[in-house]
């Protein structure tokens, strides 16, 4: 028996049906290409053709100008955000990234807002570092881009699943362009999956992230970590292991005095989930779907993590349409992606209802809901991580929400 009155709509939700919800637009212009084949890529299982080596197609200077506009005027916001991701997406050149910027000002320019206020354009993009250099820091620079870096931790568990098409180690390439962005004055952050080879080191991978994560002891350092989940590969973290990860590290974290000066995603979500505000990550919040994903071919999909599916496009239930032959905003706001978002919290089994932690964790990410239970929808896979985590953290929350508290009183 499906949890009852699992599939009812709140009314704080209904705006999710209407056009002009704002959303953040995920663009990836050379799809699924990299200059590396780490094991756990999420592209690779179903669809290994897509990094193949040599010749790659990148987004035509039309799409990604279509795109650009359409974001720009559909969101009524002071801010307007891309996120560009891959693959990786350096690969699409400097003058690929160049154009984008000049085609944000463009529409910036012509666009009439409604709002009355002028609008920031907010540029986020995801690399593995190893092609960074000063041209790029110069690009990054003079246009505020925020560079996140992909480095699983010290050399050995960084070169355990990270690696080139010749099995070769990346890891000085990578952190060569970590020093470069610091030596540009780039802002930057870490994105860390925690795989096998993590597990058990938590404090020390948090020790090695603080160590190169800011540009200078007096600015405060970013981190992301990634759980691999992959119950059925080598590399794939355990539930269990993922949370004393997590706890290792917020050990290490509060042990060292580290509130203020370095800044875990993980742990800001969880204070602001615990202080009843919105966390910023669609994973632990009740609904999701607020960042589209727009593919090189033009190809719109609900989320990034389910863009690469067995099935083919057009029987993958999370393909919105191809932006060269639709319209954008009846594909960025069609029922198809508010019913995606909406039915993360429909979809929530008994346990996760009933569980003490529902509004730290929100049940997940609906993709790693792969734990079958009888008569109810899926269990996150890293659920007995999760409660691991927030039983820990909950206390000290406490503490941190009451100084926060008292400052504003």
């Amino acid at each position: 028996m499906k949890p009852q009155g699992s599939n009812t709509l709140h009314i704080n939700e209904a705006y999710r049906f209407q056009p002009g919800r704002p959303f953040s637009l995920m663009l990836k212009p050379v799809g699924a290409e990299c200059n590396l084949n780490c094991a756990y890529c999420y592209y690779m299982p179903a669809e290994p053709a897509l990094k193949r080596p040599g010749k790659f197609n990148v987004m035509s200077e039309e799409l990604l100008r279509k795109a650009i506009f359409e974001t720009i005027k559909l969101n009524n916001t002071p801010e307007v955000s891309f996120c560009w991701h891959g693959g990786e997406p350096l690969l699409a050149g400097i003058g690929f990234f160049q154009k984008a910027v000049e085609i944000q000002q463009e529409a910036l320019a012509q666009e009439n807002f409604k709002y009355g206020g002028s609008k920031t354009i907010i540029n986020t993009i995801q690399t593995n570092g190893t092609l960074i250099n000063a041209e790029w820091c110069r690009l990054f620079k003079q246009n505020n881009f925020l560079v996140g870096v992909s480095i699983d931790g010290p050399k050995d568990i960084h070169d355990a699943f990270r690696v080139n098409r010749a099995g070769e180690s990346m890891f000085d390439r990578t952190m060569s362009g970590i020093s470069m962005l610091k030596e540009w004055g780039v802002e930057f952050n870490t994105l860390s999956t925690v795989n096998t080879a993590s597990e058990g080191r938590g404090a020390g991978v948090y020790a090695f992230l603080k160590n190169i994560g800011a540009n200078s002891h007096e600015n405060p350092r970013f981190m992301q970590f990634l759980p691999v989940v992959a119950p059925d590969e080598t590399w794939g973290v355990s539930a269990e292991g993922y949370g004393q990860f997590m706890k290792d590290v917020f050990s290490e974290w509060w042990r060292c005095g580290d509130a203020g000066k370095v800044y875990v995603q993980l742990f800001d979500v969880a204070l602001a989930n615990y202080m009843g505000m919105q966390g910023g990550l669609c994973q632990f919040n009740p609904v999701c779907g607020d960042v589209p994903v727009l593919e090189q071919n033009g190809d719109i999909f609900t989320c990034d993590h389910f863009v690469n599916r067995p099935e083919s496009v057009v029987d993958n239930v999370f393909y919105l349409g191809n932006l060269k032959t639709q319209n954008f905003e009846e594909l960025v706001y069609s029922p198809k992606i508010a019913n995606f978002g909406i039915e993360k919290r429909s979809r929530l089994p008994v346990k996760c209802q009933r569980c003490d932690y529902l509004n730290l964790c929100c049940g997940g990410c609906p993709e790693h809901r792969v734990v079958k239970t009888d008569g109810d929808y899926n269990i996150n896979f890293l659920c007995p991580g999760y409660f691991s985590f927030f039983s820990f953290v909950s206390p000290f929350l406490e503490i941190i929400s009451k100084n926060i508290n008292s400052n504003f009183t």
